[in-house]
């Protein structure tokens, strides 16, 4: 039944305060004085007030003070409807069903499923049923329910994925199910162990127990585990999990045509390496596949991408159109051989063009390079600046293109640039590494990459700021590149220009290394991956093995960036834990249910807010108190 309860109920103690206006009442009650008449005639004109009348006053005012100081108490108690019955809710049971890539061998799963409705007819009339399915995630199915045809009808429509085994998650999944009356989870699984040494999180309160429920892994498995391109040929990596050797077809199959076809022979417990050579297209998908009768069957093919890695965009601002000049020519020259021109995607662009870009047209990209900033307006500078702060990479040159007055605008902080420029006066100045280890430097440790010979004639000087790093200096003279954060970016400034105007470093042997080295250095962890593992897939990718387009959500060919997704190959192996060491490893939660019907108290009574009307009768209260005094007086 539905009854009063409290969120705070020690605050009922303040409502001892009402003895206090009562005990006042009883030491303070007034008896009439006797007055001596000297004459009768006095005391037709004396005012008499009635007796009952004074007491009846005087009984409300103690009533009206009660009530306003028991109610400022129940407010501060913050009552409220509680809406439980007094009969205790049903405990569940919540069937956890494996539906990983391990339940996948051939009649596996239907095993797992039989053992699930078995479950289901032997749970007691009086428990709820849920159901949970889970592999990388966690799904809940069918909520708690009385209705037993429902969680077989959807026990029977489960299947087994391509996900890998979590059971952390499926527990933490299967206890939020459970209600306050609490329950029990059976776990339905082959035991696998590669489902503990995930990284994921969950745990089961006390007071819910966990049974487990095995289903037998097959005999053996054997899975493709690797498959890379090697020019005109695949090399494939085999693993057989078994203990009995395994010879086997291994086909290639490339936009959905299988082109050539190889046996296999792998040892037990062992790897082997395929490798098939065949005429293929320079870019589009490929699977290797092989067929397995005993073992499980979502890893059997391993899917790659043909095309050449995808390059890397850069964007180069500079002050002048690029048609109208040769600024940025030979930085986008320079980066253009690198990885026989498929490293990177290089865009030069004006100030006025670069600041006019729509977000999407930004990218962002993987770095920029800045030559000039005359003709950058509020907008192109905030978005360098913002690009520096959320992590990019920027390459920014001193030269006689850059606008120093409005530098920090553009790096989002104090430049510590000295506007003036200097001028070598005809003194040999030269760019000397600091640490030739630097991945910059690297292709200048034998003579013939040095950089003695890149001699600059103008350049502006770099303040000491805390943070910052001297990469190289002019020989005889200042910085000449240096590095450091910006927020979550990197800065990298070269104190003099790369445009052919303040020296002849463009001209020389060593500025198309210096350039791709780099551009190799501000990009690298940019590269976009052309493989991924499941889960984790890029977004708009399904979650399913195979050959995806990052265009759309659909399959090789729908426009886009073609990537390879693949399940773990942790997933691939059968080695089982037992039931104790599976019971042992659950994390354990103490007081959760405590703690849910504490939310639950608070959530009814925010609802309810019953407090405020028992503060605005207080108010009344003291109010009617007041007016009703005043007339006493």
């Amino acid at each position: 039944m539905f009854g009063i309860s409290f969120l705070y109920p020690l605050f009922l103690i303040g409502a001892l305060a009402v003895a206090i206006p009562i005990a006042l009442h009883l030491f303070r009650r007034r008896t009439e004085k006797v007055v001596e008449f000297p004459a009768v005639r006095l005391l037709h004109k004396a005012p008499v007030q009635q007796q009952r009348r004074r007491r009846l006053r005087e009984l409300i005012l103690l009533a009206l003070r009660v009530t306003a100081l028991a109610l400022l108490a129940l407010a501060f108690a913050r009552p409220y409807f509680s809406g439980r019955v007094s009969a205790l809710p049903l405990p569940t049971t919540v069937v956890a069903l494996d539906t990983s890539l391990s339940l996948s061998a051939p009649g596996q799963f239907a095993l797992a499923q039989q053992a699930a409705r078995k479950v289901v007819d032997t749970t007691p009339a009086t428990h709820n049923i849920a159901l949970v399915t889970f592999a990388d995630t966690a799904t809940l199915m069918v909520a708690p329910t009385t209705d037993r045809g429902g969680v077989r009808a959807a026990i029977d429509k489960a299947a087994p994925g391509s996900g890998g085994t979590r059971f952390r998650t499926a527990l933490a999944r299967a206890a939020d199910a459970t209600s306050a009356g609490g329950g029990r989870i059976v776990v339905v699984t082959d035991l696998q162990q590669a489902g503990w040494e995930a990284s994921d999180e969950g745990a089961v309160p006390d007071g819910i127990s966990v049974e487990v429920v095995e289903v037998a892994p097959p005999s053996g498995n054997l899975a493709v585990t690797a498959a890379h391109r090697d020019g005109q040929a695949i090399v494939a990596a085999l693993h057989n999990f078994g203990q009995r050797p395994a010879r086997v077809p291994v086909r290639l199959r490339v936009d959905g045509r299988v082109i050539a076809t190889q046996q296999a022979e792998v040892a037990p417990q062992a790897d082997a390496e395929v490798r098939i050579t065949a005429a293929m297209p320079p870019r589009g998908g490929a699977s290797i596949e092989i067929d397995d009768a005993d073992g499980y069957k979502g890893d059997n093919a391993r899917y790659l991408v043909l095309d050449p890695p995808g390059a890397i965009p850069i964007t180069v601002v500079t002050s002048e159109a690029p048609s109208s000049s040769n600024a940025g020519l030979y930085i986008e020259r320079a980066l253009s051989v690198a990885g026989d021109g498929r490293a990177f995607t290089v865009s030069v662009l004006d100030g006025h063009a670069f600041s006019a870009l729509t977000p999407q047209q930004f990218g962002p990209p993987g770095a920029l390079i800045v030559l000039g900033t005359n003709t950058l307006d509020r907008d192109g500078r905030d978005r360098i600046a913002s690009y520096l702060r959320d992590g990019g990479r920027v390459l920014l040159t001193l030269g006689p293109d850059i606008d120093v007055e409005t530098l920090a605008g553009v790096v989002g902080g104090h430049p510590g640039v000295d506007p003036k420029v200097l001028d070598t006066a005809g003194k040999s100045v030269t760019l000397v590494a600091v640490d030739g280890r630097h991945p910059i430097f690297r292709p200048f440790l034998s003579p013939t990459g040095a950089l003695g010979d890149v001699h600059v004639d103008q350049y502006r000087r770099l303040n000491d700021q805390d943070g910052r790093t001297v990469l190289a200096r002019f020989s005889g003279a200042g910085s000449a590149l240096t590095e450091q954060p910006v927020g979550k970016g990197r800065l990298l400034v070269f104190a003099s220009d790369l445009d052919n105007k303040w020296n002849r470093f463009p001209l020389n042997p060593a500025f198309v290394p210096f350039a791709i080295e780099t551009a190799r250095y501000l990009t690298q962890g940019r590269e976009r991956p052309q493989a991924f593992t499941l889960p984790d897939v890029p977004v708009g990718v399904a979650t399913e093995p195979g050959i995806y387009s990052t265009g759309a959500a659909g399959t090789a060919g729908s426009g886009g960036r073609l990537v390879a997704v693949n399940p773990d190959v942790k997933e691939s192996n059968p080695a089982r834990t037992s039931v104790e060491e599976f019971t042992g490893s659950i994390a354990r939660l103490n007081q959760v249910a405590a703690g849910r019907v504490a939310a639950e108290a608070r959530a009814q009574e925010e609802q309810q807010r019953l407090w405020q009307i028992g503060l605005a009768v207080m108010f009344l209260a003291l109010a009617g108190e007041g007016l009703i005094g005043r007339k006493a007086l």
